[in-house]
């Protein structure tokens, strides 16, 4: 290969069209996030636009720049995982592409990829997409250091007679440390729920299914946390509800 061109395996997570028919695109790998500039890419009849389409998984040739920029010069996609059959899945890949684009910083973008890898794979194998795309977006609450602690109160250390979750303090509460004025109580099916969604590993991503009305109000009540710490919007949020 020549030394001014690069191979890099990757999953599209966001494109941003510019002038007509090129358009600048944003993915993610093995290796960590990158981005790089498709010429012609939008035209019916470029050789490459199947491998740079969102959720596309590519091997992509990339030339360098003097300034280290990438240009893409061909793409081979190795697997699509667009659905158009299926509402609820159409959902929930916004949601994980859109989570993607937004949090994941360079530092984290090696240990998020096999996770997206893998949720996207469980997903389009008929996995519960609601299911799918919590434990993924709980996976990246973990990895950005935000994540719940599920394993005992937060803020006592009890492991045992929990009762709730205190998003400000960030995890489950013991019933010596609940304050009813600022917290509110969780069924032990609840606790269950968020317990598996942020203790999951890979392998078990598509072995359990909660119910939508189990799952729509985490994600609301995760999207909120998310938020109140880091400022981020999902408005892909917003689809999710009207399921």
């Amino acid at each position: 290969m020549p030394a001014n061109e690069v191979t890099r395996e990757g999953i599209v997570i966001h494109l941003t069209t510019l002038k007509e028919s090129d358009a600048m695109v944003n993915a993610i790998g093995p290796e960590g996030l990158f981005s790089f500039y498709a010429r012609g890419i939008n035209k019916i009849t470029s050789k490459n636009l199947g491998a740079v389409q969102a959720l596309s998984h590519s091997k992509l040739t990339l030339s360098v720049g003097k300034e280290g920029s990438y240009t893409l010069k061909e793409g081979e996609a190795i697997e699509s995982f667009v659905v158009s059959d299926d509402l609820e899945a159409l959902a929930v890949l916004n949601f994980v592409m859109e989570l993607t684009a937004k949090i994941v910083q360079p530092d984290e973008a090696t240990a998020a990829y096999p996770w997206l890898l893998a949720s996207l794979q469980a997903i389009k194998g008929k996995g519960n997409p609601l299911t799918i795309g919590l434990i993924y977006m709980a996976h990246l609450l973990n990895n950005g250091g935000i994540g719940l602690d599920v394993d005992e109160c937060v803020i006592c250390h009890s492991k045992t007679h929990i009762i709730a979750i205190s998003y400000e303090d960030g995890g489950f509460v013991c019933e010596t440390c609940y304050d009813p004025e600022t917290m509110h109580t969780a069924s032990p099916r609840k606790l269950k729920i968020l317990r598996y969604l942020f203790r999951c590993s890979i392998p078990d991503i598509a072995r359990v299914s909660f119910t939508k009305e189990e799952l729509v109000p985490i994600y609301l009540e995760l999207a909120t946390y998310l938020n109140d710490l880091t400022g981020t919007n999902l408005k892909s949020l917003g689809i999710i509800q009207k399921l």
